[in-house]
């Protein structure tokens, strides 16, 4: 899609020129585009900008942080803290304007491609098809994140009395409508990047799952996985970095123990981080696009992810895993939780080691890498690091926990924690598996580092999950769900799913995978409010529920506290911004309940 990247720019340039402002259905004058002073070449740049408003990309890790995955420490980065704390208000930002200047675009392409003589009637026909896809996709996040929002999907001149609402149930039935209509015209193979059906079926498969839908979810998902032509991400070979690093890791898994293959565990912690490394990655179903350089790359990927001590550029670790994470992931064997010591005793644990490496760092006259390195080998029987022992191999590859190895742009560094430093994280804590990459070029007076590698917003992982709590939800828990969620244990190296888990049992045991494979990509806040809705989670809450997980005071490792995770009925659905309202005040329409 980085051909499409480029023709996009002279497209929006356009759009900005011709169409109305970030405020469009707050209420908002609608200019339509005049046919005759643009050619067919450019709608073609124009119908190419739709995919500029794809959902996600590497800002969504933030949204980890409204959850119990991570903790964002600053308010003009995120407002996850106070989303966490629920102190959030209709005076911040969630995205509402910014859904609709992509609808905006959608309608345009849709209603003025048939005035283009010069296309082809299959492109006009294909061209539609895309924007349908991409302005259902919008329509149905804002549910998600809004409940009921306004609802047009035609260009009109203005509207004098503002916008009222339409139900987030009347316009999901639309989107999955919607999407199967675009579905039924779109090609099975398309220009590079550029929706087709299976790329359709997959934002159809999210949706419906996110909807309660679980027939559709399933059929939609299982297209995908037979039809779409993905595998799972798999490297050939350890590069240098990855040596260096998983020779740390082995050290802290009982092989025997467990009874599964050194060499396939290792491999598989990097088959599962190297796909935030690899753009076309044959997992990617649709991909955030970037270039590294200094206009179209993404910064956040280093400098918002690791800390000070890991890059020679500016890093300050603005969003950030926190305990909660690292304890849901299993035990080696794939399905138990680990047995941990209280956080009260880890924090005692984790001075007495950092202590220690000081020590040997003042006597050495050594950086603290150098000291940690002195005494790697020794690590694993560690007090404090008995909690890193024999668990899954994502955890290693997800998670840049204090003292591990990270040889990726220092070799032989070693994760410090300065929780008196900022920039260090807040929570002693970073992300490995989306942090860093291979084509990174220096920007801004050469400070910051900036990559052009794509961001996976669906890859093939996440409709093997959705296929698997789909068919537990419709049918039950069978050998054609394990055979689904075995292929991502067998990419990780890690052993087969449990047998014979009652239905409830293993929703729970599911949503529990789903979140140790997706962790930090930004799905857990839709996630856990999914799980808590009667309407929309099959009748069973489970342990993941957003009443259950949202409880409890975040710490770091040395015991300083982040946002104190609270749950309320009114975070089902996050606040209208107060423009919106004001502007819409004759349409009648209400803000969300609680705010």
């Amino acid at each position: 899609m980085k051909n499409i990247i480029h023709k996009s720019f002279v497209a929006l340039a356009l759009m900005g020129v011709m169409s109305c402002s970030d405020d469009f259905f707050e209420k908002t004058p609608q200019n339509s585009l005049d046919p005759s002073k643009i050619d067919a070449d450019l709608f073609v740049g124009m119908r190419n900008s739709i995919y500029t408003q794809i959902p996600g990309g590497y800002g969504n890790i933030f949204e980890d942080g409204f959850a119990d995955n991570g903790y964002s420490r600053n308010a003009w980065d995120s407002n996850g803290s106070s989303v966490q704390a629920n102190t959030l208000d209709a005076t911040q930002d969630y995205g509402y304007a910014g859904y609709y200047s992509g609808i905006r675009i959608c309608n345009q392409v849709i209603e003025q491609v048939d005035t283009f003589e010069k296309l082809p009637t299959d492109l006009r026909i294909k061209y539609k098809a895309e924007a349908r896809v991409m302005r259902a996709w919008l329509y149905g996040n804002l549910t998600l994140y809004f409940n009921n929002v306004p609802f047009v999907t035609s260009i009109a001149n203005d509207y004098p009395e503002g916008l009222a609402q339409t139900s987030a149930t009347e316009i999901r039935t639309w989107v999955l409508k919607e999407l199967d209509e675009a579905i039924a015209t779109l090609p099975i193979t398309n220009d590079k990047g550029c929706f087709n059906k299976g790329k359709a079926y997959a934002i159809k498969a999210r949706m419906a799952y996110f909807f309660g839908n679980y027939q559709q979810a399933e059929a939609a998902a299982r297209y995908v996985i037979d039809n779409g032509g993905y595998r799972l991400h798999q490297i050939s070979a350890l590069t240098e970095d990855m040596v260096k690093d998983g020779n740390y890791f082995k050290q802290f898994v009982d092989f025997s123990t467990y009874g599964i293959s050194e060499q396939d565990f290792i491999k598989g912690l990097f088959n599962y981080q190297d796909i935030w490394k690899a753009d076309n990655s044959p997992e990617t179903i649709i991909a955030k696009e970037y270039i590294a350089n200094q206009r179209e790359g993404s910064w956040l990927r280093v400098t918002a992810l690791l800390t000070p001590n890991l890059v020679s550029k500016r890093a300050w670790a603005t969003i950030v895993p926190i305990q909660e994470l690292v304890d849901a992931y299993w035990t080696t064997d794939g399905k138990t939780k680990p047995t941990l010591a209280t956080m009260e005793q880890r924090i005692q644990q984790y001075k007495t080691l950092d202590t220690e490496i000081k020590t040997i760092q003042a006597a050495n006259k050594s950086t603290y890498s150098q000291a940690v390195g002195t005494i790697a080998s020794s690590l694993p029987n560690k007090a404090y690091m008995q909690q890193f022992k024999n668990r899954d191999s994502r955890l290693y590859a997800s998670i840049v926990f204090p003292f591990s190895s990270i040889s990726k742009y220092r070799m032989g560094e070693y994760h410090q924690y300065i929780p008196d430093i900022v920039n260090y994280g807040k929570s002693g804590y970073a992300f490995r598996k989306m942090s860093g990459a291979d084509d990174v070029a220096t920007i801004w007076d050469n400070t910051y580092y900036t990559t052009g590698v794509d961001f996976p917003v669906i890859r093939l992982a996440e409709m093997l999950l959705i296929y698997a709590e789909a068919h537990t939800q419709n049918t039950g828990y069978d050998g054609t769900v394990e055979t689904e969620l075995n292929k991502l244990r067998t990419r990780a190296g890690m052993p087969n799913v449990p047998t014979g888990l009652s239905k409830n049992d293993a929703l729970d045991f599911i949503r529990k995978e789903r979140r140790i494979e997706m962790a930090g990509e930004g799905l857990r806040f839709l996630d856990i409010r999914l799980y808590e809705d009667d309407t929309r989670n099959g009748g069973f809450k489970g342990t993941e529920a957003a009443s259950v997980v949202m409880t409890g005071q975040i710490h770091d490792v040395v015991g300083n506290p982040g946002a104190k995770k609270t749950w309320a009925e009114r975070l089902m659905y996050l606040p209208f911004p107060t423009t919106a309202l004001d502007k819409n005040k004759n349409s009648g329409m209400k803000q969300n309940p609680g705010y």
